[in-house]
């Protein structure tokens, strides 16, 4: 029997919930939420409202909880369970060192981790990849529309960028908002629109902009020029997306979950980025974000307050 926890069960925490239901093997499922009463109920999941109530022994630990407390729940965890691998949900933490500290003591503890960054786990992005027209040089645009966020998608987007062009080694050239700073649905963070423009080391170019002629997101390749419409038809039951004119189904976190943790028992890895090469775009992010909160909006913060 596998044991698979998961901590953290609101948005993102049941949509990986409903994931785990559908793992083929054997397992063993309990979340870990204060909040029972708002979470799926199944009589195959065993809940419990504190870290020591689980078993000493876990599989698989997916975290879902907001960045903010996620370098707390993870010492609790460590320290008091014994983990193999872990799930982290971005973004990961909301300063640099916490990643210094938590990979250093991972590496310690041999538990392998990854971050969930999705899309390059999406048959869409694979499909791109495997026709291997990225070459050095390469630029690509990335047009999003209302749906969209830059402070919580864009560590999406760097790991996207760093999936298609094998360099984790990236920069963000130069960001700007839309003037905008909204309070974010998680109590204290915040939420902004604009543009951005990442290189990588090999001269790969990506633009991140706004426009106003679509809905969802759509990646365009050029040299050749090829357009990768990765949200349409936002019909939450048929979402599809095109790389050129070959049509392929957009897969939800409820059914990409499963995935990963099939993949972690069947082979000790999975689709996603580990949280070491993870934490390199992070770092990137976090320092733009910071410059721009300080310059734009004149806030310091020594923790960015996005999740």
């Amino acid at each position: 029997m596998v044991n698979v926890c998961l901590v953290g069960c609101g948005g993102v925490g049941k949509r990986h919930l409903e994931a785990m239901l559908k793992v083929k093997h054997d397992i063993n499922i309990e979340v870990v939420e204060p909040n029972i009463e708002d979470t799926l109920v199944n009589q195959n999941i065993n809940y419990f409202t504190k870290i020591e109530e689980v078993s000493d022994n876990i599989d698989i630990c997916v975290i879902a909880t907001n960045a903010s407390v996620r370098k707390k729940v993870i010492l609790e965890l460590v320290s008091k369970k014994n983990i193999k691998y872990m799930i982290l949900e971005k973004v990961v933490f909301q300063n640099e060192k916490d990643f210094d500290e938590i990979i250093k003591l991972f590496e310690e503890k041999n538990i392998k981790s990854w971050v969930n960054c999705h899309l390059r786990a999406q048959p869409i992005y694979k499909e791109l990849k495997k026709q291997s027209i990225i070459s050095s040089d390469t630029t690509m645009t990335y047009d999003y529309s209302d749906d969209f966020t830059l402070s919580t998608s864009t560590i999406h987007i760097l790991d996207l960028f760093a999936y298609l062009c094998e360099d984790y080694n990236l920069m963000i050239k130069n960001i700007k908002t839309d003037g905008t700073l909204k309070e974010s649905r998680h109590v204290g963070c915040f939420d902004f629109n604009g543009e951005m423009k990442v290189v990588s080391t090999n001269n790969h170019e990506l633009i991140v902009r706004k426009t106003d002629t679509i809905f969802g997101e759509h990646l365009t390749v050029h040299h050749p020029d090829l357009i990768v419409r990765s949200g349409e038809g936002l019909n939450p039951d048929n979402r599809i997306g095109f790389v050129g004119d070959k049509k392929i189904p957009y897969i939800y976190q409820s059914s990409l979950t499963n995935l990963y943790i099939e993949d972690i028992i069947e082979k000790s890895d999975c689709d996603l980025s580990t949280l070491k090469n993870s934490a390199k775009l992070h770092k990137v992010m976090l320092s733009s974000f910071r410059k721009l909160l300080r310059e734009d909006y004149n806030r310091e913060v020594v923790d960015c307050p996005i999740t």
